[in-house]
Protein backbone atom coordinates (compact mmCIF):
# COMPACT_ATOMS: atom_id res chain seq x y z
CA UNK A 1 0.00 0.00 0.00
CA UNK A 2 1.22 3.86 -0.57
CA UNK A 3 -0.38 6.01 2.31
CA UNK A 4 0.12 9.64 2.37
CA UNK A 5 -0.46 12.89 3.88
CA UNK A 6 -2.37 15.79 2.11
CA UNK A 7 -4.09 18.98 2.27
CA UNK A 8 -7.86 19.28 0.95
CA UNK A 9 -10.05 22.49 1.26
CA UNK A 10 -7.71 23.88 3.75
CA UNK A 11 -7.48 20.98 5.80
CA UNK A 12 -4.57 18.01 6.70
CA UNK A 13 -5.81 14.28 5.99
CA UNK A 14 -4.16 11.57 5.07
CA UNK A 15 -5.41 8.71 3.03
CA UNK A 16 -4.90 5.58 0.74
CA UNK A 17 -3.04 6.24 -3.07
CA UNK A 18 -4.30 4.34 -5.52
CA UNK A 19 -4.05 4.27 -9.35
CA UNK A 20 -7.25 5.06 -10.64
CA UNK A 21 -8.01 1.69 -12.87
CA UNK A 22 -9.96 4.11 -15.96
CA UNK A 23 -7.95 6.81 -16.40
CA UNK A 24 -4.67 5.74 -14.81
CA UNK A 25 -4.40 9.10 -12.38
CA UNK A 26 -3.37 8.80 -9.06
CA UNK A 27 -6.18 9.20 -6.53
CA UNK A 28 -5.93 9.80 -2.34
CA UNK A 29 -9.03 8.55 -0.58
CA UNK A 30 -9.56 9.34 3.07
CA UNK A 31 -10.14 6.05 4.79
CA UNK A 32 -13.24 7.80 7.04
CA UNK A 33 -15.21 9.83 4.43
CA UNK A 34 -14.48 7.16 1.48
CA UNK A 35 -16.71 4.55 4.27
CA UNK A 36 -19.51 7.17 4.63
CA UNK A 37 -19.89 7.24 0.72
CA UNK A 38 -20.26 3.50 0.36
CA UNK A 39 -22.17 3.22 2.73
CA UNK A 40 -24.62 6.09 1.52
CA UNK A 41 -24.42 3.73 -2.07
CA UNK A 42 -24.80 0.71 -0.23
CA UNK A 43 -28.25 1.79 1.26
CA UNK A 44 -30.09 2.53 -1.94
CA UNK A 45 -32.23 -0.76 -2.43
CA UNK A 46 -30.71 -1.89 -5.60
CA UNK A 47 -27.37 -1.79 -4.48
CA UNK A 48 -24.95 -4.65 -5.18
CA UNK A 49 -24.08 -4.07 -1.33
CA UNK A 50 -27.36 -3.77 0.40
CA UNK A 51 -27.08 -6.88 1.66
CA UNK A 52 -23.40 -7.19 2.61
CA UNK A 53 -21.80 -3.33 3.29
CA UNK A 54 -18.41 -2.80 3.15
CA UNK A 55 -17.48 -1.82 6.93
CA UNK A 56 -13.86 -1.85 7.38
CA UNK A 57 -13.67 0.73 10.57
CA UNK A 58 -16.71 -0.41 13.17
CA UNK A 59 -15.50 3.13 15.02
CA UNK A 60 -14.34 6.38 13.93
CA UNK A 61 -11.39 6.24 11.38
CA UNK A 62 -8.12 7.66 11.86
CA UNK A 63 -7.99 10.70 10.72
CA UNK A 64 -4.51 10.96 10.75
CA UNK A 65 -1.26 9.08 9.20
CA UNK A 66 0.48 8.88 13.29
CA UNK A 67 -3.15 7.89 14.41
CA UNK A 68 -3.46 5.01 11.81
CA UNK A 69 0.21 3.50 13.27
CA UNK A 70 -0.87 3.90 16.76
CA UNK A 71 -3.98 1.85 15.70
CA UNK A 72 -1.70 -0.99 15.06
CA UNK A 73 -1.64 -4.25 13.12
CA UNK A 74 -5.61 -4.01 13.12
CA UNK A 75 -5.65 -0.73 11.43
CA UNK A 76 -3.26 -1.68 8.71
CA UNK A 77 -5.34 -5.15 8.27
CA UNK A 78 -8.62 -3.05 7.66
CA UNK A 79 -6.77 -0.72 5.17
CA UNK A 80 -5.39 -3.68 3.45
CA UNK A 81 -9.09 -4.79 2.74
CA UNK A 82 -10.48 -0.74 1.84
CA UNK A 83 -7.89 -1.30 -0.56
CA UNK A 84 -8.58 -4.25 -2.08
CA UNK A 85 -12.48 -3.34 -2.22
CA UNK A 86 -11.79 0.03 -3.77
CA UNK A 87 -9.89 -1.57 -6.55
CA UNK A 88 -12.60 -3.62 -7.57
CA UNK A 89 -15.24 -1.01 -6.64
CA UNK A 90 -13.62 1.79 -9.46
CA UNK A 91 -13.52 -0.69 -12.00
CA UNK A 92 -16.93 -1.64 -12.15
CA UNK A 93 -19.21 0.39 -9.86
CA UNK A 94 -20.52 4.17 -9.88
CA UNK A 95 -17.08 6.38 -8.71
CA UNK A 96 -19.40 9.05 -9.17
CA UNK A 97 -20.01 8.23 -5.10
CA UNK A 98 -16.56 8.94 -4.07
CA UNK A 99 -15.94 12.35 -5.31
CA UNK A 100 -15.20 13.93 -2.49
CA UNK A 101 -13.53 10.69 -0.57
CA UNK A 102 -11.27 10.88 -3.23
CA UNK A 103 -8.97 13.65 -4.87
CA UNK A 104 -7.09 13.53 -7.80
CA UNK A 105 -2.99 13.43 -6.26
CA UNK A 106 -2.00 16.62 -8.78
CA UNK A 107 -4.87 18.46 -7.08
CA UNK A 108 -3.93 18.40 -3.58
CA UNK A 109 -1.46 19.30 -1.70
CA UNK A 110 0.91 16.25 -0.79
CA UNK A 111 2.59 16.57 2.57
CA UNK A 112 5.65 14.84 4.12
CA UNK A 113 4.20 11.31 5.22
CA UNK A 114 4.80 12.03 8.74
CA UNK A 115 4.68 16.12 8.81
CA UNK A 116 6.06 16.54 12.60
CA UNK A 117 7.90 13.19 13.44
CA UNK A 118 8.93 12.91 17.14
CA UNK A 119 12.37 11.50 16.19
CA UNK A 120 14.45 11.84 13.01
CA UNK A 121 17.76 9.88 13.16
CA UNK A 122 19.77 9.62 10.82
CA UNK A 123 23.21 7.76 10.09
CA UNK A 124 26.07 9.08 9.05
CA UNK A 125 29.48 7.16 7.36
CA UNK A 126 27.08 4.19 6.76
CA UNK A 127 28.31 2.60 3.53
CA UNK A 128 31.63 0.71 2.49
CA UNK A 129 32.22 4.43 0.28
CA UNK A 130 33.59 6.58 3.78
CA UNK A 131 36.21 3.92 4.23
CA UNK A 132 37.17 1.40 1.51
CA UNK A 133 40.00 3.56 -0.19
CA UNK A 134 41.14 4.74 3.20
CA UNK A 135 44.75 2.36 3.99
CA UNK A 136 44.53 3.85 7.92
CA UNK A 137 41.13 2.08 8.85
CA UNK A 138 42.13 -1.49 9.19
CA UNK A 139 38.91 -2.02 11.25
CA UNK A 140 35.19 -0.53 11.73
CA UNK A 141 33.08 -0.04 15.29
CA UNK A 142 30.08 -1.50 13.93
CA UNK A 143 27.49 1.03 15.77
CA UNK A 144 24.76 3.37 14.27
CA UNK A 145 26.53 6.54 14.36
CA UNK A 146 24.05 9.21 13.12
CA UNK A 147 22.73 12.69 14.51
CA UNK A 148 19.22 13.61 15.68
CA UNK A 149 17.13 16.43 13.11
CA UNK A 150 14.18 19.29 14.77
CA UNK A 151 10.81 18.94 13.03
CA UNK A 152 11.86 22.20 11.00
CA UNK A 153 13.81 20.54 9.04
CA UNK A 154 10.95 18.75 7.55
CA UNK A 155 9.72 20.02 3.97
CA UNK A 156 6.83 18.37 2.04
CA UNK A 157 7.21 17.61 -1.85
CA UNK A 158 7.52 20.24 -3.85
CA UNK A 159 8.57 22.56 -1.20
CA UNK A 160 11.19 24.52 -2.22
CA UNK A 161 14.11 24.73 -0.35
CA UNK A 162 15.30 27.93 1.18
CA UNK A 163 18.76 28.81 1.45
CA UNK A 164 19.75 31.75 3.71
CA UNK A 165 21.75 34.25 1.56
CA UNK A 166 25.25 33.58 0.36
CA UNK A 167 27.45 35.16 -2.45
CA UNK A 168 28.91 31.77 -2.96
CA UNK A 169 27.37 28.25 -1.41
CA UNK A 170 29.32 25.16 -0.06
CA UNK A 171 27.25 21.78 0.00
CA UNK A 172 24.78 19.57 -1.44
CA UNK A 173 22.55 16.47 -0.90
CA UNK A 174 22.06 12.55 -0.98
CA UNK A 175 18.81 10.47 -1.31
CA UNK A 176 18.38 8.45 1.39
CA UNK A 177 15.76 5.72 2.65
CA UNK A 178 14.03 6.29 5.16
CA UNK A 179 11.95 4.15 7.60
CA UNK A 180 8.66 4.96 8.90
CA UNK A 181 8.51 2.93 12.55
CA UNK A 182 4.97 1.56 12.81
CA UNK A 183 4.62 -0.12 16.14
CA UNK A 184 6.76 1.11 18.90
CA UNK A 185 8.97 -0.48 21.64
CA UNK A 186 11.88 -1.02 23.74
CA UNK A 187 14.08 -3.68 23.87
CA UNK A 188 13.30 -5.17 20.08
CA UNK A 189 14.86 -7.92 19.36
CA UNK A 190 17.02 -8.08 15.93
CA UNK A 191 14.72 -10.43 14.68
CA UNK A 192 12.09 -9.18 15.56
CA UNK A 193 12.56 -5.30 14.08
CA UNK A 194 11.14 -5.59 10.82
CA UNK A 195 7.37 -6.34 12.49
CA UNK A 196 8.16 -2.62 13.66
CA UNK A 197 8.31 -1.09 10.58
CA UNK A 198 5.00 0.64 8.94
CA UNK A 199 6.74 1.29 5.90
CA UNK A 200 9.59 3.24 4.00
CA UNK A 201 10.22 6.34 2.20
CA UNK A 202 12.48 8.51 0.78
CA UNK A 203 14.48 11.74 2.15
CA UNK A 204 16.96 14.06 1.08
CA UNK A 205 19.45 14.75 2.84
CA UNK A 206 20.32 18.40 2.28
CA UNK A 207 23.65 20.14 3.78
CA UNK A 208 25.03 23.40 3.10
CA UNK A 209 28.06 24.86 5.19
CA UNK A 210 26.52 27.99 6.93
CA UNK A 211 27.57 26.98 10.42
CA UNK A 212 30.60 25.44 8.34
CA UNK A 213 32.13 28.77 7.69
CA UNK A 214 32.44 29.36 11.17
CA UNK A 215 34.41 25.99 12.24
CA UNK A 216 36.54 27.28 8.91
CA UNK A 217 37.09 30.17 10.80
CA UNK A 218 39.05 28.94 13.51
CA UNK A 219 42.43 27.79 13.60
CA UNK A 220 43.53 24.26 13.65
CA UNK A 221 43.49 21.66 15.02
CA UNK A 222 39.51 21.38 14.90
CA UNK A 223 37.91 18.93 17.59
CA UNK A 224 34.99 16.38 16.72
CA UNK A 225 32.42 18.12 18.63
CA UNK A 226 32.91 21.68 17.02
CA UNK A 227 33.14 19.41 13.64
CA UNK A 228 29.85 17.30 14.09
CA UNK A 229 28.29 20.75 15.69
CA UNK A 230 28.72 22.82 12.40
CA UNK A 231 28.42 19.40 9.83
CA UNK A 232 25.06 18.47 11.63
CA UNK A 233 24.01 22.19 12.55
CA UNK A 234 23.67 22.29 8.72
CA UNK A 235 21.69 19.15 8.38
CA UNK A 236 19.52 20.49 11.41
CA UNK A 237 18.61 24.35 9.82
CA UNK A 238 15.20 25.25 8.26
CA UNK A 239 13.79 23.31 5.11
CA UNK A 240 16.97 20.39 4.85
CA UNK A 241 14.82 17.35 5.33
CA UNK A 242 12.38 16.91 2.20
CA UNK A 243 10.33 13.99 3.13
CA UNK A 244 8.02 11.58 0.71
CA UNK A 245 6.07 11.30 -1.20
CA UNK A 246 4.46 8.43 0.37
CA UNK A 247 4.89 5.97 3.35
CA UNK A 248 5.18 2.37 1.10
CA UNK A 249 4.43 -0.37 2.83
CA UNK A 250 7.11 -3.26 3.00
CA UNK A 251 4.67 -6.14 1.39
CA UNK A 252 4.85 -3.40 -1.96
CA UNK A 253 8.32 -2.92 -1.50
CA UNK A 254 9.78 -6.32 -1.16
CA UNK A 255 13.33 -6.33 -0.33
CA UNK A 256 14.34 -2.95 1.19
CA UNK A 257 18.42 -4.07 0.46
CA UNK A 258 17.18 -4.19 -2.99
CA UNK A 259 16.35 -0.87 -4.44
CA UNK A 260 18.30 1.30 -6.91
CA UNK A 261 18.65 5.01 -6.04
CA UNK A 262 19.28 7.94 -8.23
CA UNK A 263 20.20 11.94 -7.79
CA UNK A 264 19.31 13.96 -10.03
CA UNK A 265 19.81 18.02 -10.42
CA UNK A 266 17.28 19.70 -13.20
CA UNK A 267 17.01 16.50 -14.98
CA UNK A 268 20.44 15.39 -15.19
CA UNK A 269 21.71 12.77 -13.49
CA UNK A 270 24.30 13.24 -10.79
CA UNK A 271 24.96 9.53 -9.14
CA UNK A 272 23.26 6.09 -8.73
CA UNK A 273 23.30 3.56 -6.00
CA UNK A 274 21.71 0.59 -3.78
CA UNK A 275 20.58 0.32 -0.41
CA UNK A 276 22.70 -2.71 -0.39
CA UNK A 277 25.57 -1.02 0.22
CA UNK A 278 24.45 -0.45 4.09
CA UNK A 279 27.52 -1.18 6.51
CA UNK A 280 24.47 -1.06 9.25
CA UNK A 281 21.02 -2.28 8.16
CA UNK A 282 17.63 -1.77 9.78
CA UNK A 283 17.36 -4.23 11.79
CA UNK A 284 20.08 -3.81 13.81
CA UNK A 285 19.07 0.18 13.73
CA UNK A 286 15.93 -0.27 15.39
CA UNK A 287 17.56 -2.97 17.86
CA UNK A 288 19.88 -0.51 18.85
CA UNK A 289 18.15 2.69 19.09
CA UNK A 290 15.53 0.48 21.25
CA UNK A 291 18.28 -0.72 23.43
CA UNK A 292 18.19 3.20 25.61
CA UNK A 293 15.36 4.64 23.64
CA UNK A 294 11.52 3.81 23.29
CA UNK A 295 10.47 3.96 19.64
CA UNK A 296 7.08 5.01 18.74
CA UNK A 297 5.03 5.04 15.66
CA UNK A 298 5.52 7.64 13.01
CA UNK A 299 9.43 7.66 13.95
CA UNK A 300 12.01 8.31 11.18
CA UNK A 301 15.33 6.81 10.70
CA UNK A 302 17.07 7.61 7.68
CA UNK A 303 19.96 4.98 6.83
CA UNK A 304 22.35 7.47 5.22
CA UNK A 305 24.15 8.09 1.76
CA UNK A 306 25.19 4.52 -0.19
CA UNK A 307 26.80 6.26 -2.87
CA UNK A 308 28.63 10.11 -3.63
CA UNK A 309 28.50 11.78 -0.09
CA UNK A 310 26.69 14.94 -1.15
CA UNK A 311 26.06 16.12 -4.84
CA UNK A 312 27.39 19.08 -4.91
CA UNK A 313 25.65 22.33 -6.02
CA UNK A 314 27.03 24.77 -8.00
CA UNK A 315 29.66 27.19 -6.03
CA UNK A 316 27.27 30.24 -7.89
CA UNK A 317 23.79 29.79 -6.34
CA UNK A 318 20.97 29.11 -9.05
CA UNK A 319 17.36 29.83 -8.13
CA UNK A 320 15.36 27.66 -9.85
CA UNK A 321 17.10 24.32 -9.71
CA UNK A 322 15.39 21.60 -8.91
CA UNK A 323 16.82 18.42 -7.05
CA UNK A 324 15.48 15.06 -7.60
CA UNK A 325 15.94 11.70 -4.88
CA UNK A 326 14.59 8.61 -6.71
CA UNK A 327 14.43 5.33 -5.19
CA UNK A 328 13.04 2.10 -6.74
CA UNK A 329 9.45 1.23 -6.06
CA UNK A 330 9.50 4.32 -3.74
CA UNK A 331 8.64 7.19 -6.28
CA UNK A 332 10.67 10.38 -6.90
CA UNK A 333 10.90 13.56 -4.45
CA UNK A 334 10.94 16.80 -5.89
CA UNK A 335 12.36 19.89 -4.23
CA UNK A 336 13.66 23.30 -6.22
CA UNK A 337 15.91 25.17 -4.38
CA UNK A 338 15.36 28.73 -3.44
CA UNK A 339 17.72 31.66 -1.48
CA UNK A 340 16.81 34.38 0.09
CA UNK A 341 17.85 37.70 -0.39
CA UNK A 342 20.83 39.45 1.50
CA UNK A 343 17.78 42.06 3.25
CA UNK A 344 15.79 39.24 4.59
CA UNK A 345 18.83 37.04 6.29
CA UNK A 346 19.55 39.95 9.04
CA UNK A 347 19.04 38.87 12.55
CA UNK A 348 15.35 40.45 13.67
CA UNK A 349 14.09 40.89 10.31
CA UNK A 350 10.55 39.71 9.68
CA UNK A 351 10.18 36.25 7.53
CA UNK A 352 7.92 35.77 5.19
CA UNK A 353 5.72 32.48 5.51
CA UNK A 354 7.15 31.22 2.28
CA UNK A 355 10.04 31.06 3.67
CA UNK A 356 8.75 29.17 7.16
CA UNK A 357 8.94 25.41 7.29
CA UNK A 358 5.45 23.78 7.33
CA UNK A 359 5.77 22.75 11.16
CA UNK A 360 6.53 26.27 12.23
CA UNK A 361 4.15 28.05 9.59
CA UNK A 362 1.53 26.34 11.17
CA UNK A 363 2.23 27.91 14.72
CA UNK A 364 2.58 31.69 13.59
CA UNK A 365 -0.34 33.45 15.14
CA UNK A 366 -1.49 30.65 16.84
CA UNK A 367 -2.01 30.00 20.39
CA UNK A 368 0.12 27.28 20.23
CA UNK A 369 2.51 29.48 19.06
CA UNK A 370 3.80 31.35 22.38
CA UNK A 371 3.64 30.16 26.13
CA UNK A 372 3.63 32.93 28.36
CA UNK A 373 3.57 31.35 31.52
CA UNK A 374 6.50 29.30 32.57
CA UNK A 375 3.79 27.26 34.98
CA UNK A 376 1.45 26.47 31.51
CA UNK A 377 5.15 24.08 30.25
CA UNK A 378 5.25 20.41 30.52
CA UNK A 379 8.17 18.23 29.64
CA UNK A 380 5.34 17.34 27.03
CA UNK A 381 5.54 20.86 25.65
CA UNK A 382 9.15 20.04 24.43
CA UNK A 383 9.37 19.16 21.09
CA UNK A 384 13.14 19.19 21.01
CA UNK A 385 15.94 18.79 23.30
CA UNK A 386 19.49 20.67 22.57
CA UNK A 387 22.62 19.92 24.71
CA UNK A 388 25.87 21.29 25.30
CA UNK A 389 29.42 19.90 24.81
CA UNK A 390 32.78 22.02 26.23
CA UNK A 391 30.42 24.81 27.80
CA UNK A 392 32.63 25.45 30.65
CA UNK A 393 35.75 26.91 32.17
CA UNK A 394 37.77 23.95 32.69
CA UNK A 395 37.02 22.47 29.20
CA UNK A 396 40.08 23.14 27.98
CA UNK A 397 42.04 21.45 30.14
CA UNK A 398 40.03 18.99 31.11
CA UNK A 399 38.50 17.69 27.89
CA UNK A 400 40.79 19.53 25.28
CA UNK A 401 38.36 21.88 24.04
CA UNK A 402 39.24 25.16 23.09
CA UNK A 403 37.22 28.26 23.59
CA UNK A 404 35.21 29.02 20.44
CA UNK A 405 33.77 31.80 19.68
CA UNK A 406 30.58 29.76 19.20
CA UNK A 407 29.01 27.03 21.57
CA UNK A 408 29.06 23.44 20.74
CA UNK A 409 25.56 22.13 20.42
CA UNK A 410 23.75 18.99 19.16
CA UNK A 411 20.44 18.02 19.74
CA UNK A 412 18.55 14.80 21.33
CA UNK A 413 15.65 12.59 21.37
CA UNK A 414 13.26 14.62 23.43
CA UNK A 415 12.15 11.41 25.17
CA UNK A 416 15.42 11.53 27.20
CA UNK A 417 13.52 14.38 28.88
CA UNK A 418 11.64 13.76 32.05
CA UNK A 419 9.29 15.65 34.97
CA UNK A 420 11.02 16.16 38.36
CA UNK A 421 9.72 13.50 40.57
CA UNK A 422 10.44 11.19 37.30
CA UNK A 423 10.66 7.45 38.44
CA UNK A 424 14.43 6.28 36.42
CA UNK A 425 14.34 2.64 34.78
CA UNK A 426 17.77 1.98 34.08
CA UNK A 427 18.54 0.83 30.61
CA UNK A 428 19.94 -2.98 30.20
CA UNK A 429 23.02 -2.22 28.52
CA UNK A 430 23.96 0.59 31.48
CA UNK A 431 26.83 -0.17 33.00
CA UNK A 432 28.55 2.92 35.01
CA UNK A 433 26.57 5.72 35.54
CA UNK A 434 27.37 9.45 36.30
CA UNK A 435 25.03 11.85 38.22
CA UNK A 436 25.59 16.03 37.18
CA UNK A 437 23.87 19.20 37.90
CA UNK A 438 22.97 21.07 34.97
CA UNK A 439 21.18 24.43 34.20
CA UNK A 440 18.13 24.29 31.54
CA UNK A 441 16.58 26.89 29.86
CA UNK A 442 13.37 26.69 28.29
CA UNK A 443 12.09 28.64 24.77
CA UNK A 444 8.54 30.56 24.81
CA UNK A 445 8.28 31.35 21.46
CA UNK A 446 8.75 30.71 18.30
CA UNK A 447 12.29 31.63 17.78
CA UNK A 448 14.58 32.38 14.85
CA UNK A 449 17.15 34.83 13.71
CA UNK A 450 17.06 36.28 17.24
CA UNK A 451 18.83 39.18 18.38
CA UNK A 452 20.08 39.56 21.69
CA UNK A 453 17.12 41.54 22.93
CA UNK A 454 14.72 38.87 21.42
CA UNK A 455 16.77 35.92 22.86
CA UNK A 456 16.30 37.18 26.05
CA UNK A 457 12.78 37.69 25.97
CA UNK A 458 12.26 34.37 24.13
CA UNK A 459 13.48 32.72 27.31
CA UNK A 460 10.68 31.71 29.12
CA UNK A 461 12.40 30.61 32.17
CA UNK A 462 15.16 28.48 33.77
CA UNK A 463 15.04 25.38 35.81
CA UNK A 464 17.58 23.05 36.93
CA UNK A 465 18.19 19.39 35.18
CA UNK A 466 19.75 16.09 36.67
CA UNK A 467 21.66 14.37 34.17
CA UNK A 468 22.42 10.83 34.10
CA UNK A 469 24.79 9.84 31.24
CA UNK A 470 25.61 6.20 30.23
CA UNK A 471 29.35 4.83 29.88
CA UNK A 472 28.02 1.63 28.39
CA UNK A 473 28.61 3.38 24.56
CA UNK A 474 32.39 4.41 25.21
CA UNK A 475 32.64 0.91 26.76
CA UNK A 476 32.12 -0.73 23.76
CA UNK A 477 34.31 1.28 21.14
CA UNK A 478 37.57 -0.89 20.64
CA UNK A 479 40.46 1.08 19.66
CA UNK A 480 42.38 2.16 16.97
CA UNK A 481 39.04 4.04 16.34
CA UNK A 482 37.74 7.26 14.08
CA UNK A 483 37.54 10.16 16.35
CA UNK A 484 33.74 9.80 15.22
CA UNK A 485 33.85 6.74 17.02
CA UNK A 486 35.30 7.78 20.04
CA UNK A 487 33.35 10.63 20.60
CA UNK A 488 29.75 10.17 19.42
CA UNK A 489 29.42 7.78 22.59
CA UNK A 490 29.69 10.65 24.84
CA UNK A 491 26.36 12.34 22.69
CA UNK A 492 24.47 8.90 23.43
CA UNK A 493 25.56 8.97 26.89
CA UNK A 494 22.57 11.33 27.89
CA UNK A 495 19.65 9.70 25.08
CA UNK A 496 18.26 7.09 27.03
CA UNK A 497 14.48 7.51 28.43
CA UNK A 498 14.05 10.09 31.64
CA UNK A 499 18.01 10.27 31.78
CA UNK A 500 17.59 14.36 31.96
CA UNK A 501 15.44 15.59 34.79
CA UNK A 502 14.14 18.71 34.41
CA UNK A 503 12.71 21.20 37.33
CA UNK A 504 9.86 23.70 37.03
CA UNK A 505 10.78 26.59 34.75
CA UNK A 506 10.83 30.29 36.54
CA UNK A 507 12.02 33.46 35.21
CA UNK A 508 15.19 35.13 35.75
CA UNK A 509 16.57 38.69 35.28
CA UNK A 510 19.35 38.83 31.53
CA UNK A 511 22.01 38.13 34.52
CA UNK A 512 19.84 36.52 36.99
CA UNK A 513 21.26 32.84 35.81
CA UNK A 514 25.05 33.98 37.04
CA UNK A 515 26.83 32.84 39.81
CA UNK A 516 24.26 29.84 41.11
CA UNK A 517 25.39 27.16 43.36
CA UNK A 518 24.63 23.70 41.88
CA UNK A 519 24.05 20.55 43.80
CA UNK A 520 24.18 16.77 42.61
CA UNK A 521 23.08 14.51 45.73
CA UNK A 522 22.62 10.82 45.37
CA UNK A 523 21.67 8.64 48.08
CA UNK A 524 24.45 6.91 49.90
CA UNK A 525 26.78 8.01 47.36
CA UNK A 526 26.98 12.05 48.35
CA UNK A 527 26.84 15.10 46.45
CA UNK A 528 28.97 17.27 44.07
CA UNK A 529 28.78 21.10 43.80
CA UNK A 530 29.49 23.36 41.24
CA UNK A 531 28.59 26.77 40.20
CA UNK A 532 26.89 28.83 37.06
CA UNK A 533 29.30 31.15 36.94
CA UNK A 534 31.40 28.69 34.87
CA UNK A 535 29.57 28.42 32.44
CA UNK A 536 31.11 30.30 29.10
CA UNK A 537 27.87 31.18 27.30
CA UNK A 538 25.00 32.25 28.30
CA UNK A 539 21.59 30.99 27.11
CA UNK A 540 20.66 34.42 25.17
CA UNK A 541 24.09 33.77 23.29
CA UNK A 542 22.89 30.03 22.79
CA UNK A 543 19.34 30.96 20.50
CA UNK A 544 21.23 33.80 19.00
CA UNK A 545 23.78 31.58 17.64
CA UNK A 546 21.23 28.68 17.10
CA UNK A 547 18.26 30.49 15.31
CA UNK A 548 20.61 31.92 12.18
CA UNK A 549 19.65 28.40 10.77
CA UNK A 550 17.68 27.02 12.76
CA UNK A 551 14.23 27.47 14.56
CA UNK A 552 13.29 27.16 18.16
CA UNK A 553 9.71 25.82 19.26
CA UNK A 554 7.76 26.79 22.00
CA UNK A 555 8.58 24.35 24.80
CA UNK A 556 11.93 23.41 23.05
CA UNK A 557 14.52 22.66 26.02
CA UNK A 558 18.18 23.63 25.99
CA UNK A 559 20.94 21.90 28.77
CA UNK A 560 23.38 24.43 28.69
CA UNK A 561 26.48 21.63 29.33
CA UNK A 562 28.18 19.73 32.12
CA UNK A 563 29.75 21.63 34.82
CA UNK A 564 32.62 19.35 34.86
CA UNK A 565 32.58 17.60 38.25
CA UNK A 566 30.00 14.52 38.30
CA UNK A 567 28.87 11.75 40.83
CA UNK A 568 30.68 8.79 39.33
CA UNK A 569 29.33 5.47 39.65
CA UNK A 570 31.93 2.45 39.17
CA UNK A 571 30.98 -0.54 36.90
CA UNK A 572 31.47 -2.89 39.47
CA UNK A 573 28.98 -1.23 41.72
CA UNK A 574 25.19 -1.96 42.10
CA UNK A 575 22.61 0.64 42.50
CA UNK A 576 19.68 -0.55 44.05
CA UNK A 577 16.09 -0.22 43.53
CA UNK A 578 14.55 2.98 45.32
CA UNK A 579 17.61 4.92 45.69
CA UNK A 580 16.54 8.66 45.31
CA UNK A 581 18.51 11.93 44.27
CA UNK A 582 18.05 15.35 42.71
CA UNK A 583 19.71 18.27 41.17
CA UNK A 584 19.43 21.75 42.81
CA UNK A 585 20.49 25.26 42.04
CA UNK A 586 20.33 27.95 44.46
CA UNK A 587 16.62 30.16 44.03
CA UNK A 588 15.66 27.88 41.36
CA UNK A 589 14.56 24.69 43.30
CA UNK A 590 14.96 20.75 42.56
CA UNK A 591 14.57 17.70 40.03
CA UNK A 592 14.34 14.85 41.50
CA UNK A 593 13.97 11.43 40.76
CA UNK A 594 14.11 7.82 41.97
CA UNK A 595 15.55 4.79 41.02
CA UNK A 596 12.86 1.97 39.90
Amino acid sequence: MKLGTYVANGAERFGLVLNHPHSGEAWVFEPGLTQRRLLEYARRGTSPFAATRPIFWEDAAPTTLIGFLEAGAEAMTRMRRMEDFLLRFLEGADTFMLVGAGHRLAEVKLRAPIPRPRLIFGLVQNSPTVWRHVPERRHLNVFPQGHQRPQGTVIDPGDPIVLPYARAISGGWNPELGVIIGTGGRDIPVGQAMHHVAGLTIVSDVTVDYFRQDLFAQPEPHDWFEDAMTSWGDKKSDSRFPVGPYLVTLDEVGNPYDLLIYTRQSGMLRDRSHTGAMNIGIERTISWLSSFRTLHPGDILHMGTMGYDGSPFPVEPLAGDVIESEIERLGVLTNPVAYALEADDAPGAAIGSDRLPPAVRELVGTPAGIIRDPGAWSVDSARHFWTLFGNNSAAETREGLARRPYPRFLGAPNTALAASGHRLILPKRARSLSFGCELACVVGRIASRLTPDQALEAILGFAPMAVIRDSSFKDEVVEPASMQERHLPAVYARWADGFNIIGAPQRLAADGWKDRRCLIRLDGWGEVETNTRDYLFDAAQILVYMTRYITLFPGDAIALGSLGREIVIPADSRLESGISGYAEIDGLGRAAFTLA
